[in-house]
């Protein structure tokens, strides 16, 4: 497996944690000036890449996310998925926007 490969598979297996350290350490580069143009470039695509990444593992996570809608009689949660009409208008036209 060549470098480049090899990179792009990491990056995909990354967890949210480490794409948004990542992004953060990008960031900073970036922020710094230290960077040469052509550097500053590849930073900044990798940066939009991360960000993409983000989004991707925050939108599973919300896939997830049950709502508790009562007790049963034995005391236990009844949960049912959380629907996309059930998120706040905010919430739905922050991710319409990216």
């Amino acid at each position: 497996m060549t470098k480049i490969s090899a990179d792009k598979k990491e990056k995909k297996d990354l967890t949210f944690e480490e794409s948004f350290e990542r992004l953060q350490s990008v960031v900073n580069t970036l922020e710094s000036g230290q960077a040469s143009l052509d550097n500053s470039l590849k930073l900044y695509e990798e940066g939009i890449s991360l960000i993409r990444k983000c989004h991707e593992h925050l939108a599973g996570a919300r896939r997830k996310i049950e709502l508790i809608t009562g007790i049963n009689a034995n005391g236990e949660p009844i949960t049912e998925p959380l629907k996309e009409e059930e998120r706040s208008l905010e919430e739905r036209s922050e991710t319409k926007g990216r």
